[in-house]
């Protein structure tokens, strides 16, 4: 009986072949739609924003390597096609003007630089593959009104060389310790040297940060090189902290600390003939904040990034000291929002110092001059901390990097 009725409920239900017709046709026209936005959503990707130079980074450099733009701000587009994180450099001879560091695999970040006429290079990922060329022409709308006079800038610049004499001297002389205690085999010893030195050396990433060859050097981390970690070429910070923390030892790290020594050397010779241009002075500070960010979100936050970030503030809070009171006059809403956003960097970086070492509960320099967070067995940042930090460090390199628009500057 039930097979019996179940045949006619079934053909009274089935759908009649003009209502078929219809779905098939609603189908196919919603994969035409879908395949649309797919289509819509690629070009996208090739072609970055509507005002933006696309620049694809793959295994062996830029895409295209020759990029002609007009001169003003300009945006790019950067594109990661290769199997590791990168960087895309703006440098002008042996200083870097803009930068976008750690680019997953896969992504796509923007930058927005400002650019005068002339002859750029850009690094292209690996630190092994051949520079680009970027070539910036005159342009109608590049003269934005200046506000402000070279002369306004003689007082912050003349401070800064100063502070950056004396940081280069403390530097000198704790990586000369650090070397000392490699050479001793001191695993202790070498590890307290690396945490000095390398805070110091954080305070002038500003600085530092503009000479690229150098930075490479002394900061590139081990993703940078074809070889990793194996790379003949890697050395510097990382390398050391490698050895000294990861591996434990401080086995084959002698060459390493004489080879820092060395290239700290050629930085001071450098430093002391430079004249560091007023437009990277905010903006600078703002590029090595927002990449101790971008590398800090990958995974969680260790010790020895909690000791980079209250380096990198030091040498940030010199640098607001200095714009401050060009602020003052130029954008006081902005003054206001950069020191509330370097205080509450400050203040949760003090929350976060481990007890226990001297000078530990503070960042400020009056307060530990060169000693480290006690870090040698700390474990990972908490995460509601590690949270905070990040959040404070992003909105204080987004203030420092609306400084140069507010003062009209740009190179």
């Amino acid at each position: 009986m039930n097979s019996h009725h179940a045949t006619p409920s079934t053909a009274h239900h089935a759908p009649s072949p003009r209502l078929m017709r219809l779905g098939l046709v609603a189908s196919f026209l919603l994969m035409l739609i879908a395949f649309g936005v797919f289509a819509l959503s690629l070009r996208a990707v090739e072609s970055g924003s509507d005002d933006g130079t696309l620049i694809t980074i793959d295994a062996r450099g830029c895409q295209p390597a020759r990029v002609k733009v007009p001169a003003g701000e300009r945006t790019f587009t950067i594109v990661n096609r290769s199997d590791r994180a990168i960087e895309w450099e703006v440098i002008d001879g042996v200083m870097v003007l803009a930068e976008r560091e750690n680019i997953a695999p896969g992504m796509r970040q923007p930058l927005r630089v400002d650019l005068v006429p002339g002859d750029y290079a850009m690094t292209c990922g690996l630190l092994s593959n051949p520079h680009g060329e970027l070539h910036v022409t005159p342009s109608g709308d590049a003269g934005t009104a200046r506000t402000l006079a070279a002369h306004d800038f003689v007082g912050a610049r003349a401070e800064l060389r100063v502070y950056t004499t004396l940081q280069m001297r403390k530097l000198e002389r704790a990586s000369a310790a650090l070397a000392q205690a490699i050479a001793a085999g001191d695993l202790t010893a070498a590890r307290t040297a690396y945490l000095q030195a390398r805070r110091i050396d954080q305070r002038l990433a500003m600085p530092i940060g503009l000479f690229g060859d150098l930075d490479q050097r002394l900061n590139a981390p081990a993703d940078y090189y074809a070889g990793r970690e194996q790379d003949p070429d890697f050395g510097g910070f990382p390398r050391l902290a490698q050895g000294l923390f990861s591996a434990g030892s401080t086995a084959g790290l002698a060459p390493v600390a004489k080879q820092l020594m060395t290239d700290l050397d050629v930085l001071s010779q450098r430093l002391a003939q430079a004249s560091i241009p007023s437009a990277q002075l905010a903006n600078g500070s703002a590029r090595a904040l927002q990449t101790w960010h971008d590398r800090a979100t990958d995974g969680e936050m260790t010790p020895l990034a909690l000791n980079d970030l209250a380096g990198i503030t030091e040498g940030s809070a010199k640098i607001v000291t200095l714009i401050d009171p060009l602020l003052a006059r130029q954008a006081p809403a902005l003054q206001r929002q950069l020191d509330q956003a370097l205080s509450a960097l400050q203040q949760s970086l003090a929350e976060a110092a481990q007890p226990g070492a001297d000078g530990a509960a503070s960042t400020a320099e009056s307060a530990a001059p060169d000693a480290p967070p006690a870090l040698l067995d700390a474990g990972a940042v908490p995460t509601a901390t590690a949270q905070v930090l990040l959040a404070n460090s992003e909105a204080l390199a987004k203030a420092l990097a609306a400084v140069n628009h507010a003062l009209a500057l740009s190179g």
